[in-house]
């Protein structure tokens, strides 16, 4: 499991994510697109232990 922190301090879960040229796609468990996150407004993407601790 994944989050990605966006600058307006949105945080979306997803289980994978693909870093394209502008930006990153976030999918959820089924590979289905949850989102697209330019550079722009990304943070960072981060793993997410079990007990939901965020490991960057």
């Amino acid at each position: 499991m994944f989050k990605a922190q966006i600058s307006d301090g949105e945080q979306i879960e997803c289980d994978s994510y693909e870093v394209g040229e502008r930006g990153v796609e976030l999918y959820d468990g089924d590979d289905e697109f949850i989102a697209f996150v330019p550079f722009a407004h990304l943070l960072y993407v981060g793993n997410i232990t079990e007990d939901g601790q965020m490991v960057w």
